[in-house]
C-alpha cells in the first residue's frame, strides 16, 4: 500500500514539475494584466459597483483561467505520453498502467489548488489595496457568515405543487415559521441582519406576483412584530431583528404573515437566513474558490479520463463542450419544461407551451436526449461564488458538503473510466 502511494505521488509530482517547467503559471502575469484591466470602468460607474465590478471581474477571470489551465493540460498529457514514448519509461519502473493516469489526474489536480489559490491571493490583494486607495467613500470587501435556521415548518400551511415549502393565505394565525438556536447578541453587530426571499401571490389572480408580509420574530427577550414588507416574488428583502429579543437563551422564532386580505404567501427553509458578524474577508474568499476548485476539477477529470480514449484536441473539446452545458444547465432545463408544456393540451385541443411548430416525435426524443444530458452534467450554479460574493455572505460549511456532494459523482464516474480504460488500453497506440 506505501510503495504504491509512493508510485502515485511520483507521477504526481512528475506532472507538477513539468509544468512548472512548461511555465504555465505565467498565465498569473496575464490574470494580473485582466485585473488591471477592470479599474477601466471606473469612470462609468459609482463606488459601490466598482467594489462590485472587481469582485465579479477577478472571480470570472479566476474560473475561465483555471479552467483553460486544466482543458489544455490534461487534454494533451497522456496522448502526448503515449505519442512520445515517455510512458514507457513509467512503466517499466513497474507501475501499473491506471497509475499513470491517477498520478496524472493527482498532479494536474494540485496544481489547479496551486493556481485557484495565487489567482484568490491576487484577487484580494487587489480589491483590499483599490478600496484602500480609493478613500473614505470606497467601500470595503465584506463577508458575513450565513446562518440557517434549524427548523421550518407552517402554521395552517399546505403543500401546493409547484410552490416552495408551505403556502399559507391570509387570515388567523396561519404563517410560515422558522427556528433558529444558539444565536448570541455577541456574535452580532447590532441588531440582527436577516434576508427573506417569498413567493407572493393571490389565490384569486394567478398573475399576481407581489404582496405584503407580515413578520414577527420572538425569543428569550420577548416578542415582536417587525414592520412589513412589500415584496415580489422571489425578491430578496433585507430587515433587521432587535438584538435583545435574544436575551441569554439564543433561541429565536421569526414568522412571517400574508398581508394582503386577498394575498398568500409560500416558502421554505432555505428562503430565510440570519447574517453573523463580518468575518474576514480573505478567509471567506479563500473557501469561495473551492467552489472554482471544484468546477475546474470536473472539466479536468472528464477531459483527462477523454484523453484515453480519444485523441487530445477532440478530449478538450468534450470538456468545453462540458463546460458550456454546466454554465447554461438551468437555462436548458427550463426549456426541458417547456418542451414538456408543448406536447400537453389546452381544453380546445391545442398544444401549449411556445414550441408548437414541431411534430411531437421530435419534441419527445429532443427532450429525452436534453433530460439525459442535465442528469450527466452538473450544475455549474453550484460552485458559482458569485452568488454569495456579490452579496457579502460567506460560503457555510453546509453550502461546500452540497457542492462537494453535486460534484463527486462525475469525478468519481470519469476516475473510474479513466482507469478502466488505462488498465486495458495497449500502449503501442
Amino acid at each position: 500500500m506505501t510503495a504504491s502511494l509512493a508510485r502515485l505521488w511520483a507521477v504526481g509530482r512528475m506532472t507538477l514539475l513539468e509544468a512548472v517547467r512548461r511555465k504555465v503559471f505565467f498565465i498569473l502575469l496575464i490574470f494580473g494584466a485582466a485585473l488591471l484591466s477592470a479599474t477601466l470602468f471606473f469612470p462609468a460607474v459609482n463606488d459601490e459597483a466598482r467594489l462590485r465590478l472587481l469582485q465579479a471581474w477577478s472571480l470570472r477571470a479566476a474560473t475561465l483561467f483555471s479552467a483553460i489551465v486544466g482543458l489544455f493540460l490534461a487534454g494533451f498529457s497522456i496522448p502526448a505520453d503515449i505519442e512520445q514514448k515517455r510512458v514507457y519509461l513509467l512503466v517499466a519502473k513497474p507501475l501499473p498502467k491506471p497509475f499513470i493516469f491517477l498520478g496524472r489526474l493527482l498532479g494536474f489536480a494540485m496544481l489547479l489548488a496551486i493556481f485557484i489559490a495565487a489567482t484568490g491571493l491576487m484577487s484580494t490583494v487587489f480589491m483590499r489595496a483599490v478600496s484602500a486607495l480609493g478613500g473614505p467613500g470606497f467601500p470595503r470587501p465584506l463577508a458575513r457568515p450565513r446562518l440557517r435556521p434549524v427548523e421550518f415548518g407552517a402554521l395552517s400551511g399546505q403543500k401546493f405543487e409547484g410552490l416552495p415549502g408551505f403556502t399559507v393565505f391570509h387570515g388567523g394565525n396561519a404563517m410560515l415559521l422558522w427556528r433558529f438556536e444558539n444565536l448570541r447578541p455577541e456574535d452580532f453587530d447590532g441588531p440582527l441582519r436577516a434576508q427573506i426571499r417569498l413567493f407572493v401571490g393571490s389565490p384569486t389572480d394567478r398573475y399576481r406576483a407581489e404582496g405584503k408580509a407580515r413578520l414577527m420574530a420572538k425569543g428569550p427577550g420577548g416578542s415582536r412584530e417587525l414592520p412589513a414588507l412589500q415584496l415580489n416574488t422571489n425578491e430578496e428583502k433585507d430587515f433587521e431583528i432587535p438584538a435583545d429579543l435574544l436575551g441569554s437563551g439564543g433561541r429565536l422564532e421569526v414568522g412571517a404573515l400574508a398581508g394582503d386580505a386577498d394575498g398568500m404567501i409560500a416558502g421554505d427553509g432555505p428562503r430565510l437566513a440570519i447574517f453573523g458578524r463580518p468575518m474576514l474577508f480573505e478567509l471567506a474568499f479563500l473557501g469561495g474558490m473551492g467552489l472554482v476548485f471544484l468546477q475546474s476539477l470536473t472539466v479536468l477529470s472528464l477531459t483527462l479520463a477523454a484523453s484515453t480514449v480519444v485523441s487530445g484536441p477532440l478530449s478538450v473539446l468534450l470538456g468545453i463542450l462540458l463546460y458550456l452545458i454546466g454554465s447554461i444547465h438551468g437555462f436548458m432545463r427550463e426549456g426541458t419544461r417547456d418542451l414538456e408544456r408543448s406536447l400537453e393540451l389546452d381544453p380546445e385541443g391545442h398544444r401549449t407551451g411556445t414550441v408548437r411548430d414541431l411534430p411531437s416525435p421530435i419534441i419527445r426524443a429532443s427532450n429525452l436526449i436534453s433530460k439525459a444530458v442535465l442528469k450527466a452534467v452538473p450544475d455549474f450554479d453550484r460552485f458559482d461564488y458569485g452568488r454569495w460574493l456579490l452579496r457579502d455572505t460567506a460560503v457555510s460549511w453546509s453550502e461546500a458538503g452540497a457542492a462537494v456532494a453535486h460534484a463527486l459523482p462525475v469525478i468519481l464516474a470519469c476516475m473510474l473510466l479513466g482507469v478502466a480504460r488505462m488498465r486495458w488500453r495497449d500502449l503501442g497506440g
